[in-house]
């Protein structure tokens, strides 16, 4: 079972701890208001028994919004909050990139796909690492360039988490990703990054490290 698997199983279980303690939140408002579940379910459209399985933590395809609208009926707020954790699950298209990139590197180095990062209960993973005596690069695709900063800052601390030396970013040479590159290239200059695809390309063929952080377009 790959990382990914195992973070979206990890995930459901999440979910299902969480339902549960969800549930016993939403008793408890309701409890404290005076309100029967009947009462809760006619504010909301729904049934009281649909309100009794949310309350014991039955209700998996319960939606966000419903859940929002049932913790408001019995004076409590929702509040949602995302991490970084788990990679995406890769698309063809990444794939093809990294495949692409693999290929224009020297075999000197060792490959891992997929580096998990060593730290309890992280879930995050570094796409690609390659390993050489004294050297460790780690290396992001990114398919579509959306936030740069975002993104960068990112594989930096996933870089920093893994104990990477070098961090190599991978973009897909699209119109779009080139008009985003572009954009962001005073400050990535100004960050350190290297941005001549041509020349890494040329060092990491011979089995040598990128002089610095850099970013990749093919």
């Amino acid at each position: 079972m790959t990382t990914r698997s195992r973070a979206v199983d990890a995930a459901r279980r999440t979910w299902h701890r969480r339902r549960v303690e969800i549930g016993l939140e939403l008793r408890a408002s309701r409890l404290t208001a005076g309100a029967s579940q009947t009462a809760v379910g006619a504010a909301i459209g729904v049934s009281a028994s649909e309100v009794s399985r949310r309350e014991l933590g039955n209700a998996p395809r319960v939606t966000a919004a419903s859940l929002c609208e049932h913790a408001a009926a019995v004076g409590l707020k929702m509040v949602f909050s995302m991490y970084p954790a788990g990679g995406a699950v890769r698309d063809e298209a990444q794939l093809r990139y990294i495949d692409r990139f693999l290929g224009r590197v020297s075999a000197t180095f060792q490959r891992q796909l997929e580096a998990v990062i060593p730290l309890p209960g992280d879930l995050r993973a570094v796409d690609i690492l390659l390993r050489a005596p004294g050297t460790v690069i780690a290396v992001e695709v990114i398919t579509r360039l959306s936030d740069v900063q975002a993104q960068t800052r990112a594989a930096q601390l996933k870089a920093r988490d893994i104990g990477a030396t070098h961090l190599v970013l991978v973009i897909a040479d699209t119109h779009a990703n080139r008009r985003a590159l572009d954009a962001a290239r005073s400050a990535l200059t100004a960050g350190g990054w290297d941005l001549d695809s041509r020349r890494v390309l040329r060092a990491l063929g011979a089995g040598l490290p990128p002089e610095r952080n850099a970013v990749v377009a093919i």
